[in-house]
């Protein structure tokens, strides 16, 4: 599957043990000869422990579980089913099996300690290969840890019997790639091959190999219950994606034998053909023209597409980049899946479709969100050859916890975060499966304050601030050629932040006349495609309780007059408010316009002595519109995209706003976004879900080779407290700095610095160099 990244920066800020080791010795050589404790401390949990601690409502499948389910199924005959292991196409067997959420009530009151633990059941995904047509079902088993019954999902919103073409790429349908397509191509068209790209396809191949790789067509553009794909070809190098050739080949996936799948149409050298055979016999009779590229030749560290150093290498001296260090080490702590950190407290879930899940978020006692996570990632593309023109990707059919494993420490995240290990079953990863490194936490200072005030002058000076740290649960979805760095955020404020970034290669296609009216050309044959990447959030948020309410405070202009004015009959103009409650579904449906701008506002709870509505601010950062017309094409598997900020009434039965199946369902998606909307439901107090819709286009240029690193490239989603508090929460943080003159008439004479909490029991504070001593001589630099 061709994939790309939209380009942007990842925050870097690690750590290394010899460099913490030096840093260290140093501060014992220069400060004290025996310190109480290390300038690092790595996170104190381990990572079985995040996995196998006390199961919740919100717990994954534990390996019990799994095994009593697996055990249950196959005690059926009737579903013949088989071990993901040694499966075919043509068995049936788990897809993939995660633990459903229970209803929300019932999780809320054993929340509150007012209900029993919620029971638990599996979603299993099936594989009916063998089924009379084949299907795919979703299955509901329970209860947990000892099932007594199977029965087939049921739901008036989303289908759970799907038509097997729309089935999610599987391990057992990548196998009859290599077995049967690859050695075709090879055997049919091997001398064209060898004559056009200098260079084989298939085993044998050494040193100069080619790969077959594939684009789905969405259904969209095919007939009913039928599944085609367009493979390409590319040299088989670091990284294949920035290395494409001009052979296109559409085949017809319908059968579940591969065996019988058909070539429906070749593209090559600017030319349509009719079949392998049709394109080997004109080019053995010399009729048509033959592409030539030459196998590049560089060794590997010098090509334009590998990641290896190359260059005039930088800094030209032995100096590391500035790190971050816990002087007493972290703040936070992870007990089985609950993460605490100073006022925050929230409970983390990595589901294998879905990803990183986080539950239960609470502020100073009290729940925020009872749910945030990152539901889909749409890529749209442009361009004129055929594979080109069809690069729709919703890429939640790749499983997207299953694309969270193995960060770097000092790269992807610092080295002193928590590293958490994940478990899953999916049929892709040969059953239940351990993810390593799948996500880290850590406690970040961004080296800006938060809030920060300096008063001068002969009265009243004073200086307050407090910097802006805050904890950060990450991980990277990792999908083929692209990497998306996900961040959720949490500071001090009572704010919480959901952070994307993307880095990785460019999809691209061979260089073609006519390109450039949908890309950039790259290099010599290679143009990398404009495309839109568009991203679905969903913020189910409880504030001061489930009863809330969504209103847009609208900024509007008006005239007036100013009967103070030296001319009282001269019109002026000034901005006003005009506070606007949406009491349906269908006014919660919101699209930015610049010409007047909102304040979007879930509010709930009884009005406050000061007759505010308790309330979070919903903050897009990073929008984009849906550029694709309604119902056009491929535009109908990702119709939430339609809305850059939606509300809805809570229902348990519209817990995702897609599907793995979005790829390739776009005649009629298994989960259409649009009946969560088409009941038009009241929203006036009543249990609200924000959903959120972020996205940005990006026209690849050369500076994306080798890797499509660009800064500045951030999407966000701010959920902000107003009149939430009474006042800023952070005033309480033992963080801030206040600095106050020594005597309050006399502000230049001097003053004193009080650190309610970095100045007691610091271990090692590497080149920090406090001005303390220096203020309490001379205050004037801060006062004058």
């Amino acid at each position: 599957m061709l994939r790309v990244a939209a380009a942007a920066s990842v925050v870097v800020c690690g750590v290394s043990l010899l460099t913490c080791a030096l840093l260290l010795h140093q501060c014992r050589q220069q400060h004290d000869p025996v310190l109480p404790a290390p300038c690092r401390e790595t996170g104190s949990v381990s990572r079985s422990e995040y996995m196998d601690g006390p199961l919740t409502p919100f717990s994954e499948l534990s390996p019990a579980e799994v095994n009593s389910v697996l055990a249950f199924l196959s005690s059926n005959v009737s579903l013949e089913l088989r071990d993901v292991r040694g499966a075919s196409i043509k068995d049936t067997f788990v897809h993939l099996m995660e633990a459903r959420v229970p209803p929300k009530q019932d999780v809320l009151r054993w929340l509150t300690g007012g209900g029993p633990p919620p029971k638990r059941v599996a979603k299993v995904i099936l594989f009916r290969g063998s089924a009379d047509p084949p299907v795919v079902e979703e299955h509901e088993v329970g209860p947990l840890p000892e099932p007594t019954y199977s029965r087939l999902v049921s739901s008036k919103l989303r289908r759970t019997v799907v038509p097997f073409s729309l089935r999610p790429f599987s391990k057992a349908e990548f196998m009859p790639i290599f077995r049967h397509l690859t050695p075709l191509v090879a055997r049919e068209v091997g001398d064209l091959l060898e004559e056009s790209y200098g260079a084989r396809l298939g085993p044998g191949c050494k040193p100069r190999c080619l790969r077959l790789s594939f684009t789905p067509v969405s259904s969209a553009f095919l007939p009913p219950n039928t599944r085609a794909a367009w493979f390409w070809l590319a040299y088989d190098l670091e990284f294949y994606t920035l290395h494409p050739l001009d052979l296109q080949i559409l085949v017809d996936t319908t059968a579940l034998d591969a065996a019988n799948w058909t070539v429906e149409r070749i593209f090559y050298a600017e030319q349509f053909f009719d079949s392998l055979k049709d394109l080997a016999d004109r080019y053995s009779a010399g009729t048509i023209n033959v592409t030539r590229v030459a196998f590049p030749e560089e060794p590997v560290e010098e090509l334009y597409s590998s990641l290896h150093l190359r260059g005039d290498p930088f800094p030209t001296d032995d100096k590391p980049p500035p790190l971050q260090v816990m002087p007493r080490g972290q703040r936070f702590k992870v007990e089985g899946s609950r993460v605490h950190y100073l006022k925050w407290s929230l409970t983390l879930r990595v589901s294998p479709s879905v990803g990183l899940q986080l539950y239960d978020v609470n502020f100073g006692g009290e729940r925020v969100a009872y749910e945030v996570s990152l539901q889909e990632i749409a890529v749209l593309y442009a361009g004129r050859s055929p594979a080109a023109s069809m690069l729709y990707f919703a890429d939640s059919a790749g499983l997207f916890g299953t694309r969270m494993r193995g960060l770097l420490q000092g790269v992807d995240c610092p080295a002193y975060a928590t590293y958490l290990d994940t478990r899953m079953f999916t049929s892709n990863d040969g059953g239940l499966a351990r993810f390593p490194r799948a996500l880290c936490i850590f406690e970040h200072n961004s080296q800006s304050p938060l809030r920060r005030h300096r008063a001068y002058g002969l009265s009243g000076a004073f200086y307050g601030g407090l910097v802006d740290t805050m904890l950060i649960v990450r991980t990277y979805i990792s999908v083929i050629n692209y990497d998306y760095v996900i961040d959720y955020i949490f500071r001090s404020s009572g704010a919480i932040e959901v952070r994307i970034g993307s880095t990785g290669y460019l999809a691209t296609s061979f260089y073609l006349a006519g390109e450039e009216r949908y890309g950039t050309r790259v290099h010599k044959h290679v143009t990398a495609g404009m495309h839109q990447h568009v991203f679905h959030i969903k913020a189910d948020l409880d504030v001061a309780g489930t009863p809330n309410t969504f209103s847009t405070w609208d900024v509007g202009v008006e005239n007036t007059t100013h009967t103070w004015s030296h001319d009282p009959a001269a019109i002026y103009a000034q901005t006003y408010i005009s506070k606007n409650v949406r009491q349906r579904e269908s006014e919660g449906c919101y699209n930015y316009n610049f010409k007047v701008p909102k304040y979007l506002l879930i509010s709930g709870g009884k009005p406050t002595e000061l007759g505010n509505r308790r309330s979070y601010r919903v903050i897009p950062q990073g929008m984009s519109p849906a550029m694709l017309p309604p119902l056009v094409g491929f535009e109908s598997s990702v119709p939430w995209a339609r809305c850059q900020v939606a509300v809805t009434r809570h229902h348990d039965d519209e817990a995702t706003s897609s599907s793995i199946f979005a790829m390739w369902d776009a005649r009629d998606p298994v989960v259409n976004f649009t009946r969560y909307l088409a009941d038009n439901e009241n929203i006036e107090n009543e249990d609200l879900v924000t959903w959120v819709t972020l996205g940005t286009f990006h026209i690849p240029h050369t500076e994306n080779l080798p890797n499509t690193a660009t800064v500045g490239t951030h999407l966000a989603l701010l959920l902000t407290p107003f009149n939430y508090f009474p006042q800023d929460p952070s005033i309480a943080s033992r963080d801030a700095v206040r600095v106050s003159p020594l005597d309050s008439s006399r502000p230049l004479a001097g003053a004193v610095v009080q650190r309610y909490n970095t100045s007691v029991g610091m271990t090692c504070l590497p080149d920090m160099s406090l001005a303390d001593e220096d203020l309490k001589a001379n205050s004037t630099e801060l006062f004058v």
